[in-house]
């Protein structure tokens, strides 16, 4: 079975912010004796502040200040008690307050997060669904992704999508008891919000529906007594069928998370015992003596007065953006701007240009944002003058414009990327584009490349030569199944002297979109595609094809020109993407470990995943089954004398160059059970056309073997390896088909295996192409293996946050 190591994502965002970490614009360190919320001191500069999300500066009030320090005096640094037991004497105090604020019943945690992990345990229940917005906030995916290993049921569905929410109610309204859409009041990237009216319209129509949101950025800035943006929604009246969650911190200016509830049922599941609440350290004495000052802040028409100032000044901002071509992604009367980039490179030039001229603002980027919709998160606080603001804008302005230029990014595709509406004033003229010297080719079939070049340059490599890919555009169309029916696409970039610098292929294809996903993840999805065979698909754009294997690309890293030209290939990806409509673009089998090309991709905004190795064996030049062995380790020699020669006189061996027709009907069966118990990499099953031509094409021969004391009157074979002899002989076992009923007993796996290297042998090649799956068992018998990676980039990230966030993983 084909293994990936899934920790990509970690891998990615660890790759992620250590180049912007190196660029110095993330974890840094403020080095101010004094803080105001205007400013800050970063890198020895003093830079005007953007990026707070304290956006009514109350964590600078002196009342609340003062509070602070008074309840360390009276109650010292730490209560260090769990709150089952005894509270500190300020908490009372704090949820009485709370409680009148927004007439209901409130739990208060540390800090949101355990909020949530609180809370939705504690409510949820396995008749229940959950459905969640694809935006709603990390914090509230993962105390959903602890239910899913409970057996709850979780979907997602697209960002405030209340169709696409009332379909699955419909659907799935008979099989659950209640329904829970969890959703953010306020959502932290874009500053847009939940469509709160609308969303309750619906609870009242299903009754089944039930409403968990987050308005954890909504707190302050809004709503009676600053309770929210949510609050603000409904009459400042708790909805009956919602849970709330907001926070102590961000505008609040203290720290704490909370969950009101619109019944006491609720509200006792969560407080009589809690899970972390009831075993987590409580909220310090500072923190409660702060809360406490805001809350009757909050209490007073003080409050009000901060809310009307901080709408003015995002209502002045809104009103310079709307003067300009900067791309904002939604006019927000939230604190919360996005200035879309588009691209990583950009998006760190531009944080970088910003905070040398002494502005501050967020990189958003992957995974919170989708790889090509990377920008710059800007936050407008009370702490902030008009003059800043005015700043801010000239500055962006300059810094974004430049930015372009130095990165080849233009509007046009940043506006696409986030399918935004032409600018409103007005395009700025274009900007210089430096002369492209290389000379770039693009072709639809292999017959119209020049075959000894093509050979030269890639087709020494594996299957993917000249005549193997004119076999492939044959196999792959024409074909019943929309899946089986393959654009070619073959690319060459020449520098100024004619000389070739990169030569690939491509295939558009439809694909499935767990192809590369956990194997407990692909089984579930399977189970769907009994019935609707296209559940969860989508077209993609791939380097080489669904059906090679190896290093698809030619690129001559030695030339000057290596990374244009690799730029230029992409640009014609991202065109070719655009014209097919495709949904994400794979560049495969690449060499692991490679930190140039890793950091290239990176910031050209493809997202690293880790792929099976690929097995070689690469020392033919033996001639006798002893030398073979030697060739071995001493651990993997007598693992082949245990479980490989002990057996191989059960077996007869046949290489036939062509299979009888009830033979090939028989060994595509036999695919066909293989392809069935491996979902390591889930792609279709390969149209019976490709066996077929198979058959009468002398590039292919197929490796049998059949058991010596089968007494059928027709033997069957137990095994078939369809073979592929490339024109620089190169052997390489494309396909394998087992009966798996003898699969254990008499270890046919490894037997066809070894059989395949003395067939290699036999015929001189020059070394077997063994593929990416079983790993083990070819490293065993003198294959040698070659980590590989791929570079992925998709239009969104919905699918693939959709799998991770709603359907349990096993081990595999």
């Amino acid at each position: 079975m084909a293994k990936i190591r899934h920790n990509n994502l970690l891998d990615t965002v660890d790759s992620v912010l250590s180049m912007s970490r190196k660029k110095g614009i993330i974890h840094l360190h403020a080095e101010d004796e004094l803080l105001d919320g205007r400013s800050l001191t970063l890198n020895g500069r003093k830079v005007l502040h953007f990026g707070t999300c304290g956006y009514l500066g109350l964590e600078h009030h002196p009342k609340i200040k003062r509070a602070a320090i008074d309840a360390i005096e009276r109650f010292g640094t730490q209560f260090p008690m769990s709150r089952t037991y005894i509270s500190n004497p300020l908490y009372r105090e704090l949820e009485t307050m709370i409680q009148e604020m927004y007439q209901a019943q409130v739990v208060i945690s540390k800090n949101c997060t355990l909020s949530h992990l609180t809370t939705i345990p504690s409510l949820i229940r396995q008749t229940d669904l959950v459905i969640l917005d694809h935006q709603v906030h990390a914090s509230v995916q993962e105390a959903v992704k602890k239910m899913l290993t409970q057996g709850v049921t979780v979907e997602m569905i697209r960002h405030n999508n209340l169709e696409m929410l009332e379909d699955r109610i419909k659907k799935q309204r008979s099989n659950f008891d209640r329904i829970w859409y969890m959703a953010d009041g306020v959502y932290s990237m874009y500053g847009d919000f939940a469509p709160i009216k609308e969303m309750i319209a619906l609870a009242e129509k299903y009754d089944q529906l039930h409403l968990y949101v987050d308005d954890a950025h909504g707190m302050s800035w809004a709503g009676k007594h600053g309770t929210g943006y949510v609050m603000s929604q409904m009459d400042n009246k708790l909805y009956r069928k919602m849970v709330l969650t907001a926070n102590l911190g961000k505008a609040f200016g203290a720290c704490g998370g909370l969950s009101l509830f619109p019944n006491e049922e609720w509200y006792n599941k969560v407080n009589n015992f809690g899970g972390p609440l009831t075993f987590s350290v409580q909220i310090e004495p500072a923190t409660l003596g702060a809360a406490l000052a805001s809350a009757r802040i909050h209490r007073s028409d003080e409050i009000y007065k901060y809310q009307e100032e901080l709408q003015k000044k995002i209502a002045y901002f809104n009103a310079l953006l709307k003067n300009t071509n900067l791309p904002l992604v939604h006019e927000s009367q939230s604190p919360i701007f996005f200035i879309g980039t588009g691209t990583m490179d950009m998006g760190n030039h531009l944080v970088q240009e910003l905070l040398q001229d002494s502005v501050y603002v967020n990189l958003a980027t992957f995974p919170a944002v989708p790889a090509k919709n990377i920008g710059i998160r800007i936050t407008i606080s009370l702490s902030n003058t008009y003059e800043d603001i005015e700043l801010l804008v000239d500055k962006l302005c300059l810094h974004f414009d430049k930015a372009l230029s130095a990165t080849n990014q233009t509007l046009e595709k940043i506006r696409k990327a986030f399918k935004m509406a032409p600018p409103a004033v007005a395009a700025l003229p274009p900007l210089p584009v430096a002369d492209n010297a290389l000379k770039l080719q693009c072709f639809n079939t292999i017959t119209d490349l020049d075959a000894s070049t093509w050979n030269e340059h890639l087709g020494n490599r594996g299957i993917f030569d000249w005549e193997g890919l004119r076999f492939l555009e044959e196999t792959f169309k024409d074909n019943e199944g929309k899946e089986n029916n393959w654009a070619f696409r073959y690319y060459a970039v020449e520098d100024p002297e004619g000389k070739i610098v990169l030569m690939t292929f491509a295939v558009v294809a439809l694909q499935k979109d767990d192809m590369f996903s956990e194997v407990s993840i692909s089984k579930v999805l399977e189970k769907e595609r009994e019935l609707n065979p296209y559940y969860l698909t989508s077209v993609g754009l791939t380097m080489g094809t669904l059906f090679t294997e190896g290093n698809h690309l030619f690129l001559d890293r030695k030339s000057s020109h290596w990374k244009n030209a690799l730029k230029t290939f992409l640009a014609e990806l991202y065109k070719e993407q655009e014209k097919e409509n495709a949904a994400n673009i794979l560049l495969r089998d690449l060499d692991a470990g490679d930190k140039e090309m890793d950091d290239f991709m990176l910031e050209h905004d493809f997202v690293k995943i880790d792929l099976p190795e690929s097995g070689v064996v690469e020392n033919l030049n033996w001639t006798t089954e002893e030398e073979y062995r030697k060739t071995l380790s001493r651990k993997s020699r007598e693992q082949f004398a245990a479980k490989v020669k002990r057996n191989e006189q059960l077996f007869d061996v046949v290489v036939k160059q062509q299979l009888a027709a009830d033979e090939l009907e028989y060994a595509i069966q036999l695919f066909s059970n293989v392809k069935k118990n491996n979902y390591g990499i889930n792609n279709f099953l390969f149209p019976n056309k490709l066996f077929y031509l198979m058959n009468d094409n002398n590039s292919w021969e197929f490796v049998v073997l059949y058991l010596k004391d089968d007494a059928a009157p027709i033997r069957k074979p137990v095994s078939v390896c369809f073979c592929h002899i490339n024109s620089d002989n190169i052997y390489s076992p494309a396909l394998i088909g087992m009966n798996y009923d003898y699969l254990k007993e008499y270890g046919v796996y490894r037997q066809t295996l070894y059989q395949v290297i003395r067939r290699a042998n036999a015929l001189k090649c020059k070394k077997v192409n063994f593929g990416i799956s079983a790993s083990i068992e070819k490293k065993k018998l003198g294959a040698t293996l070659y980590p590989k990676v791929g570079y992925y980039q998709a239009k969104d990230n919905y699918t693939m946050e959709m799998l991770q966030a709603t359907i349990s993983l096993d081990q595999e």
